[in-house]
C-alpha cells in the first residue's frame, strides 16, 4: 500500500497499538503503587545500575519506556515504513533488557512494587510478533 502512494488503515497494526498503550498504562500504575508505597521519584532516581556501560537510574528506564511506549512507537505506527514493526521491536528488546537488569539486581524489597516491575516485564516480554 505505501509503495503505491495509499496510506495505512487506522486500524492496521492494533495488536502493537493496543500493546503499546498497555505499556504506557503498566508504567503509570507502577509510579502510582511505588510512590503510595513510598518508592518515590527520588528514591528510584537514586536506585542505578551500570547497564551496556553506563549507570542509569530505574527512573530513567521506566520513563524511557514509557516515552517510547507513547510518542516513538505511535510515531512509527502512523508513519509506517517498511522497517517501524523492527525498530519498535529492537527498541523494546534494548527496554526490557535493561528493565530486566533491575529485577534481577532485586534492589527494591517491597513485594507490591517489586510485582508491579515484574507485571511491566513480563507485558515488554510479549510484544506482539512480527508478521
Amino acid at each position: 500500500m505505501l509503495l503505491r502512494g495509499q496510506s495505512v488503515p487506522e486500524n492496521a497494526n492494533m495488536p502493537y497499538r493496543r500493546w503499546s498503550e498497555r505499556t504506557v498504562a503498566l508504567v503509570t500504575a507502577f509510579f502510582a503503587v511505588a510512590d503510595k508505597l513510598g518508592i518515590t521519584q527520588e528514591k528510584r532516581e537514586s536506585l542505578k545500575l551500570k547497564i551496556d556501560g553506563r549507570e542509569v537510574s530505574l527512573q530513567v528506564v521506566l520513563k524511557a519506556i514509557a516515552y517510547h511506549s507513547r510518542e516513538e512507537y505511535s510515531y512509527l505506527l502512523k508513519n509506517l515504513t517498511e522497517n517501524s514493526i523492527t525498530t519498535i521491536i529492537a527498541t523494546n528488546i534494548n527496554d526490557e533488557y535493561a528493565l530486566s537488569r533491575f529485577i534481577e539486581a532485586k534492589l527494591i524489597e517491597n513485594e507490591a512494587v517489586a510485582g508491579a516491575l515484574i507485571a511491566i516485564h513480563k507485558h515488554l516480554e510479549q510484544i506482539p510478533a512480527k508478521t
